[in-house]
């Protein structure tokens, strides 16, 4: 954020409270024409201040958004795509804050102070399996609020290898919860541009891969009973499992039932489970958790605002004729599953690796691939992003779950991406993309 731009923040904070309930009821009443202009100029203003105070990079990435944009609409004449896909965007104003609020309410439960105790009583090799186990239950709900709560098991007098070893297992685990978890923006924007998938299928194939992935890290904690460890973890979170498990399943029930995108069904599921957790919990810390879910509201704008307009150029893209014919130029039913799926993993983990950003890259691949006839099933396509997004996030050096583990455990980006744990990640990686290959030459 650029110096001097707190004021605006705070008034940007204000903007997006109000914008919060409009898109709601932009989303409730269908669209009804007052409240949509009400709810789109709120939004346009809402980017546009983003825009002002946002860092230099975050900008022109920005700007390179809306010109690409702009170039696909200007070349197919189709400007109101645009709009409707800027307006389809504006869910992102109520689905982000709902997800902030949802951490906020988690992250109060007391009994995760007992979590962390039981953590740090343990061996270290002990340790690096349950912070696996930990991350990845609390960052499928937290996202990288679960490393906050996890840093502190680390002693003092550590050495700098443990505090990589713990850092690491935490980034896996919460990284593997990125290809099944529908609190996280990498499955609202992927089902989005699939409607077609359905989200429990998507759900499952996820935490499938999750599963191989944990089992994976697993083999590098040397300590016995290895999967008695894995249920040990489970059960010290006992409290914290059926919450996780209820909002992954409203989400999925109210999409389903209610034939709406996962952005949406997590738009209006997301706040009244929150309040119902907020009201289970103590004045105080229902009173704390709301303080901050506010200052929150403060800090969205970047976020928001590329989230959007990389989500306003997928819509843009997938609605073009010319890029439909372009697409189809080199995307065939010839091409094995195998190449297609290892390269959109490939490409999503490239692309971050050098600091770009994630979910441009996969509203790119999924406007490619839902313009063209590979004969790869949808389902597949969709997980391929999912499982390259999440192994991104690993070892990317400008994305957030790198940006704040290292913060908080005190690490250096490169000794955690650098780490023996790439092996790790490359031979998951690899397994994710053989059992994608494998289902859709079964199904």
């Amino acid at each position: 954020m650029t110096a001097g731009a707190a004021p605006v923040s705070r008034l940007m904070g204000w903007i997006l409270a109000l914008l919060w309930p409009f898109t709601l009821l932009h989303i409730l009443t269908g669209a009804y024409p007052p409240v949509t202009a009400a709810a789109t100029g709120l939004f346009l203003v809402y980017l546009l201040l983003a825009l002002a105070t946002m860092h230099m990079a975050a900008r022109a990435l920005s700007l390179l958004l809306v010109a690409a944009t702009a170039a696909v609409a200007w070349t197919d004449g189709t400007w109101d795509q645009s709009l409707s896909g800027f307006q389809g965007a504006m869910v992102f104003a109520a689905f982000l804050p709902s997800i902030f609020l949802l951490r906020n309410a988690f992250a109060g439960d007391t009994r995760l102070i007992s979590y962390r105790d039981a953590v740090a009583a343990a061996t270290p090799e002990q340790q690096k399996g349950q912070l696996l186990v930990g991350s990845h239950v609390l960052g499928s709900t937290l996202t990288v609020g679960a490393f906050a709560i996890l840093a502190p098991v680390i002693p003092g007098d550590a050495s700098a290898a443990h505090r990589r070893d713990l850092a690491v297992a935490a980034i896996f685990g919460v990284g593997l919860s990125v290809v099944w978890s529908p609190a996280f923006v990498a499955m609202a924007v992927v089902t989005d541009f699939m409607p077609d998938v359905a989200l429990w299928k998507l759900v499952l194939l996820g935490l499938l891969m999750a599963a191989i992935g944990i089992g994976l890290a697993m083999l590098r904690v040397r300590t016995p009973q290895r999967l008695r460890l894995v249920f040990n973890g489970l059960w010290m979170l006992r409290h914290v499992v059926p919450w996780v498990a209820l909002a992954a399943c409203v989400i999925i029930l109210a999409s389903a039932v209610a034939n709406v995108s996962t952005l949406v069904a997590a738009s209006l599921t997301l706040p009244p489970l929150a309040a119902l957790m907020l009201a289970l919990q103590p004045g105080a810390i229902r009173r704390a958790a709301l303080v901050r879910t506010r200052g929150n509201l403060d800090n969205m704008g970047a976020e928001i605002s590329i989230v959007a307009l990389a989500f306003t150029l997928g819509a843009v893209m997938l609605a073009s004729p010319t890029v439909q014919q372009v697409v189809a130029g080199f995307l065939g039913p010839g091409i094995p599953s195998l190449l297609l799926i290892a390269g959109i993993v490939a490409i999503m983990m490239a692309v971050v690796l050098v600091g770009g950003h994630p979910i441009v890259i996969a509203s790119i691949l999924l406007a490619v691939f839902a313009s063209a006839d590979t004969g790869l099933d949808s389902l597949f396509v969709a997980a391929a992003v999912l499982l390259g997004w999440g192994c991104g996030s690993m070892i990317a050096p400008a994305g957030l779950i790198i940006i704040v583990s290292t913060s908080m455990f005190n690490v250096t980006r490169r000794d955690v991406i650098l780490s023996r744990h790439a092996w790790t990640l490359v031979a998951f990686a690899s397994a994710g993309i053989a059992l994608l290959t494998l289902l859709d030459a079964v199904f």
